[in-house]
């Protein structure tokens, strides 16, 4: 989910070796490595095999270049194949032209298992009635990709989606169309009981408590690792270092990265220097929020509160 501790599960993965893909910010040092073998079959289900042929021809670094440009596509098709709403957050023709049509047009029968290996997709959103078939055939029939669930409480959330959204952070916004929407509001009203009233309300602002339904399917599911954000954090953040180890020694046996000790990693997590890191604090909603504001709270996510284990 949005603003439980994206920045805590990136760091863990890192940590293990994956290269970072999706809604999180990629460096150079966390871009996934693509290997001689995966670039050309990149090159194969893109371009085809007639193009990609003729690119083989070409001296490495344009073929390297020719491949990026294929791996950034083809992560582009899987995006829309898994419901991510790429219209709205970066514009329709992202999908409908250029080269993240052609691979979601060229691509569209392919296995996830296709894709590079060694790479975390990490996203805000995961619409069961908006994900390929295909994919959830895929995954039910063979376990993978392997699936985390990260939440928070939704009140944290929503404290910590005003407080991103109002550029209180040191790195700006992300590059989704929608929040910059959302910013322009809350920045324009005159103080934070507002902010906070407005986000609390507003049907269609993030985190509501329909996306916190929405995405309980992955709550409930066997086959999913599920982790909040309180028991990632740390005490650093308000939590406990024996949860923090605890819970990542379980991400890690379920990855299948048993060679690493939950402890090794876990003091490592909490990076203050993360994208859209601000406070990442357990309960910081207690001393924002107002009692009308709680009120709202108990009225609005009861619901869901109740639903991921929150009072």
């Amino acid at each position: 989910m949005m603003k439980s501790g994206t920045h805590l599960v990136n760091e863990l993965l890192v940590a293990l070796g994956y290269g970072m893909y999706g809604h999180v910010r990629v460096s150079e040092q966390t871009r996934p490595a693509l290997d001689p073998d995966t670039r050309w079959r990149l090159a194969v289900m893109v371009y085809g095999p007639e193009s990609a042929a003729s690119l083989k021809e070409q001296p490495e670094p344009a073929f390297n270049d020719a491949t990026d440009r294929a791996w950034e596509a083809l992560g582009w098709a899987w995006q829309a194949r898994l419901g991510i709403p790429l219209a709205n957050l970066y514009g329709t023709e992202l999908i409908e032209t250029g080269l993240a049509g052609q691979a979601y047009r060229r691509t569209a029968g392919s296995s996830f298992a296709e894709t590079p290996a060694g790479t975390c997709w990490v996203f805000h959103e995961f619409d069961l009635k908006k994900i390929d078939g295909n994919f959830l055939k895929e995954w039910s029939q063979t376990g993978e990709p392997r699936i985390i669930f990260n939440y928070r409480d939704p009140r944290d959330t929503i404290v910590s989606l005003v407080n991103f959204l109002c550029r209180r952070t040191r790195q700006g916004l992300s590059s989704f169309s929608n929040l910059q929407v959302y910013s322009d509001i809350l920045l324009a009203m005159p103080s934070q009981h507002e902010r906070l009233t407005f986000a609390l309300t507003d049907a269609s602002f993030p985190c509501q408590a329909s996306d916190f339904e929405r995405m309980a399917w992955l709550l409930h599911h066997p086959d999913v690792c599920k982790v909040s954000f309180e028991e990632l954090v740390g005490p650093h953040g308000g939590g406990s270092a024996r949860a923090q180890a605890d819970s990542a020694a379980r991400l890690i046996d379920f990855l299948g990265a048993g060679d690493v000790a939950g402890s090794d990693v876990a003091g490592t997590l909490y990076n203050r220097n993360a994208f859209s890191f601000y406070q990442g604090q357990i309960g910081a909603w207690q001393d924002a929020f107002t009692a009308e504001h709680r009120r709202i709270a108990d009225e609005k996510l009861a619901g869901v509160l109740a639903l991921y284990g929150y009072r």
